[in-house]
């Protein structure tokens, strides 16, 4: 069993994963765990389950002792049960007897309040189930309620060098001050960060000859201690993320890196209660 202070420090995503070529996912998932990654993030909501069933040749061949895995209840958590039931359903199909955490996907997929499904959360640790208890999508005031019901161990949230609401609202200072470990999904906003070409990253890039994806992955995980969640199956791209760990900046260029802001994605008002607005899962898809 992989503990919470044992993960490396950037995780493995899954979203994406080419169901219908997985025999050709499986090498990169497993060159990848050989590289010293093994936390493994999964969603139902990937293809359907699709994605979910395929990964599961690539846990039996690394070895489930070997690996983190993360699980999230989604649409819709309608009766107490269903928590359970789900998370049922993820052990049946990857044949587990428990996962390491499990956490709600988003606050609005839930008709029930969210405590009561976070103490349903912590009864199904007591009986083994699950080893940790994660949160994702929600804002401080709900982070703050749950946490005070029960204790959470991971916070997955979208965070990135557009992306800051999370630590604009209090959600990263509140993580480190209750020893919350925080998961960024889209660190790299599935490229489009460096597709845009920002000066403060080209300049960076230059200076320590590193990727523009490198220098955002090293930032993240160095100055901002948080673990990125990254989703590749390209070996070449694998090796390169994983060398992102391997160099210091500067402090001025960390202080650059904190500073900057993107009055694009500032000006996006989130809807934390599922009136139809902009969710924070879709922050980081609204600009290409």
């Amino acid at each position: 069993m992989v503990q919470k202070e044992n993960i490396f420090p950037i995780g493995i995503g899954t979203w994406n994963i080419d169901c219908e070529n997985i025999e050709k996912e499986i090498p990169s998932l497993v060159y990848s765990f050989s590289q010293g990654q093994n936390y493994l993030s999964l969603y139902m909501l990937y293809n359907h389950g699709e994605v979910v069933k395929k990964v599961k040749n690539f846990i039996d061949e690394v070895g489930r002792e070997n690996l983190f895995i993360t699980v999230n209840l989604e649409p819709t958590i309608v009766n107490i049960s269903d928590v359970e039931t789900q998370l049922n359903e993820y052990l049946q199909v990857l044949d587990l007897r428990y996962v390491d955490s499990l956490q709600l996907h988003s606050p609005v997929f839930s008709k029930i309040p969210l405590v009561e499904v976070y103490l349903e959360i912590q009864r199904l640790v007591s009986v083994g189930k699950v080893k940790y208890i994660g949160i994702s999508n929600v804002n401080l005031e709900q982070l703050t309620e749950i946490h005070e019901a029960v204790s959470v161990d991971f916070f997955e949230g979208v965070y990135n060098l557009e992306c800051k609401i999370y630590e604009d609202i209090g959600v990263l200072e509140y993580c480190k001050c209750h020893n919350i470990q925080f998961v960024c999904y889209q660190p790299l906003r599935r490229g489009r960060t460096a597709n845009r070409y920002y000066s403060l990253l080209l300049e960076l890039s230059k200076k320590y000859q590193k990727t523009q994806n490198q220098i955002i992955l090293n930032w993240i995980w160095k100055e901002k201690h948080l673990f990125p969640l990254v989703k590749s199956t390209n070996i070449d791209r694998i090796s390169e993320n994983i060398h992102s760990l391997n160099f210091d900046m500067s402090r001025e260029d960390y202080e650059k890196m904190n500073q900057f802001r993107s009055n694009e994605f500032d000006s996006v008002v989130i809807d934390w209660n599922g009136a139809g607005g902009v969710s924070i899962d879709q922050l980081a898809n609204q600009f290409e």
